[in-house]
């Protein structure tokens, strides 16, 4: 077989648990066990119960992947590993009882520079300045931590905290260097910023393939981190695709065109309370984004006269400013003069009044409506922002090991049980969400709490504004209703004071329709600047996805290699032309499964395939993007592959497949005393019976002794 990757990331050299016991005779006198691996295959295998899972949850805990188990800290790992062991002398004597005082794990590893380095990270310690939540790195092999001559330079980094990926001495930011891994920059909801890294914790649940919940899902174990679309960019990083970059770019632009379009729709809404302020009828407004200058010229005013004739603003300030002249020209009339079109003004006033008056009641009861939600949010946000603080502190106590110091989970208060997980799991079959899953969901909860708030706050500050002006409306109807009144009840020799009020009310008109014209004129400069902000927004996305012939090459061959690996261990729910790698939403470069090439309804492969076939589908693609991963790490383990009835010769596919990869490291945990299916066992000389001796290192578990020994 053609090796694609001509290189890898980094290895595995050597693991090591040492546990001094209550029965060790001195310090020096340690428990554990010690396993060496190399280039390519590795195959660990023995009986259920002698300790793969114990070796395999510490590769985990080693490189700070114990998250992808489900747990944080040393609470992934056996109770062997942090409390007490057994060590048996012979089939029938029961054991003698060990237990744990201190426990640590080292791995060895090597990146493709040779640079060696080893981990160490503690399980349990007596001393309160060791933290399990540390891991030390040492530039040394194991082989040499204890030489003399050996000067061992010493680096202490976090896990399971924030800033894992970014911090100086954050652990996986210096994994992922020490691999020569850029993790890139994605999309984030939780964070405030809206983007962070690639955590390497999801990208390592594309490598590691536990048995509980492994097999269910393509990256079944991936911790949720707000990651938008985080599978998608797992692969796009590992095939080394354009898209991971460019989707974020694409996204920030988006993100940018989002704004503009808000903005747009609030210069827009400004139009409306215009309208409202002055009783006139802005046209040919563009509700929707447009880059056409000629649209937004043709945004224009004009007014009701009658209820079928409008007037253009120029004609209906001209006709304001010349009944405001004759005011002036003609010599102030007597009431009896116009005592009959007195009283129609009168009558005409009064009527508008009450249903201002009518109007202003029920926006004030609209905009009380708003000030309650914005009361009920603002509410809601503090409870969340406690929620969050106590699931932070409930993190800090279970990370520093309050509760869980005697092994049982109680309250050191009241001695109640209590579980670091937020539900019961007794007899519960939905998923369940850690601490910080849940944290991170209350996270983006307050986070769409406070957008709404913001976005409530906005509409009420502008109702307030509009309350104002309708109320200044009825206190001038007011103020020319009495004097109205008073020219109706006065003398008809008097003079009529509603002339003069109504000139003076008709001068504030035109004075406010200058306002108008001017307002209008501003918003039109914002609406073009908005234009010209989208149009350069476009250009730079048209300048994006020129790439996309390089990407669809890489996934033509991923595809193709995927295919290969499928059927040739044993695939059979469907034909190969069925069978592909989507490109496009849903399922977008995950396997789907087509009835006929042009089904332009594509269904995922999950559910069109049978259990032990989607296995195979999980093998396939690990495997696949492991050969063309152009930033796969290099390393990938499957914990107990024959899962949901495998027969014997897929294993043996798989196996065999593996032994000829040998730029990379593959690490395989089996049982060989489990059944396949009715018909058939893990026969182990039977699965390597194909392989070149030189091709694979077995290690192979004792029939009757667990895998912690004297060291």
């Amino acid at each position: 077989m053609e090796t694609i990757i001509e290189r890898y990331m980094f290895k595995i050299n050597k693991l090591k648990a040492e546990i001094l016991s209550d029965r060790s005779e001195d310090i020096a006198d340690l428990y554990g066990f010690e396993f060496e691996f190399k280039r390519g295959l590795n195959i660990i295998a023995g009986p259920n119960s002698r300790g793969k899972t114990t070796i395999n949850t510490c590769i985990y805990y080693a490189l700070g992947m114990e998250e992808l188990l489900g747990a944080h800290n040393e609470k992934a790992l056996d109770k062997a590993l942090k409390e007490e062991f057994t060590i048996k002398l012979n089939d029938e004597d029961e054991g003698i009882n060990y237990k744990v005082l201190s426990s640590k794990i080292l791995l060895e590893i090597e990146n493709e520079n040779n640079e060696i380095v080893y981990l160490e990270r503690y399980i349990t310690t007596n001393s309160e300045d060791v933290k399990t939540s540390n891991i030390t790195v040492y530039n040394s092999s194991i082989d040499l931590k204890d030489d003399e001559n050996n000067v061992i330079q010493q680096f202490v980094y976090f896990v399971n905290s924030r800033g894992n990926n970014e911090a100086a001495n954050g652990f996986y930011n210096w994994l992922s260097s020490f691999m020569n891994v850029e993790l890139p920059i994605v999309s984030n909801s939780s964070r405030t910023d809206n983007y962070s890294p690639l955590y390497l914790q999801t990208i390592f649940s594309a490598l590691f393939i536990e048995q509980t919940k492994g097999w269910s899902d393509f990256f079944a174990t991936m911790p949720f981190f707000g990651i938008t679309k985080a599978k998608e960019k797992i692969v796009e990083f590992l095939l080394g695709l354009n898209e991971i970059h460019l989707s974020t770019e694409k996204d920030i632009l988006n993100k940018e065109k989002n704004l503009i379009i808000e903005d747009w729709k609030r210069k827009i809404k400004a139009f409306s309370y215009l309208e409202k302020q002055t009783s006139s009828s802005i046209i040919n407004v563009p509700e929707e984004l447009t880059t056409d200058l000629s649209e937004i010229d043709k945004i224009n005013v004009v007014f009701s006269t009658s209820e079928n004739e409008k007037v253009t603003f120029n004609q209906f300030i001209t006709g304001k400013t010349e009944l405001v002249k004759e005011l002036e020209n003609r010599p102030i009339s007597t009431i009896k003069e116009n005592r009959e079109e007195t009283v129609l003004e009168f009558n005409k006033q009064k009527q508008e009044y009450f249903e201002l008056k009518e109007y202003i009641e029920k926006f004030e009861s609209k905009l009380r409506i708003d000030k309650q939600q914005d009361y009920s949010l603002k509410n809601q946000l503090n409870i969340v922002e406690v929620e969050i603080i106590d699931h932070i502190n409930l993190q800090k106590v279970f990370s520093e090991n309050i509760i869980n110091e005697y092994g049982t989970n109680q309250c050191p208060t009241c001695t109640q049980p209590v579980s670091t997980n937020l539900i019961n799991t007794k007899n519960i079959k939905i998923p369940q969400l850690t601490l910080s899953e849940n944290t991170n969901f209350l996270r983006s909860q307050k986070k769409i709490i406070q957008t709404s708030i913001k976005s409530l706050i906005e509409i009420i500050n502008e109702k307030e504004v509009l309350l104002t002006y309708f109320k200044n409306n009825l206190r001038q109807k007011e103020i020319l209703i009495k004097s109205i009144s008073k020219d109706l009840i006065s003398d008809d020799r008097a003079f009529s004071e509603s002339e003069i009020v109504r000139k003076l009310q008709l001068e504030r008109e035109i004075e406010n329709l200058k306002m108008l014209k001017e307002s209008i004129a501003e918003l039109k400069a914002e609406l073009i600047e908005l234009a010209n902000k989208s149009h350069n927004n476009d250009l730079k996305m048209g300048g994006l996805g020129k790439s996309e012939q390089e990407d669809e090459d890489k996934l033509f061959s991923f595809e193709t290699q995927y295919k290969d690996f499928l059927f040739g261990f044993g695939y059979e729910s469907n034909e190969k032309y069925q069978i592909s790698i989507n490109r496009k939403e849903p399922f977008k470069y995950f396997p789907v499964y087509k009835n006929h090439r042009k089904d332009n309804v594509p269904q995922s492969v999950r559910i069109n395939s049978s259990a032990s076939d989607f296995v195979r589908n999980i093998w396939a693609y690990t495997l696949a993007l492991l050969q063309n991963g152009i930033n796969h790490p290099g390393i990938i383990m499957f914990d107990e592959p024959g899962q949901h009835r495998t027969n014997l010769n897929s294993l043996k596919a798989l196996l065999k497949t593996c032994s000829e990869i040998e730029e990379r490291q593959i690490i395989i945990f089996t049982s060989i005393d489990k059944k396949l299916n009715d018909d058939e066992r893990i026969d182990l000389d039977m699965l390597i019976e194909n392989i070149e001796s030189d091709k694979y290192k077995l290690i192979r578990l004792d029939n009757l002794h667990k895998v912690i020994k004297k060291l």
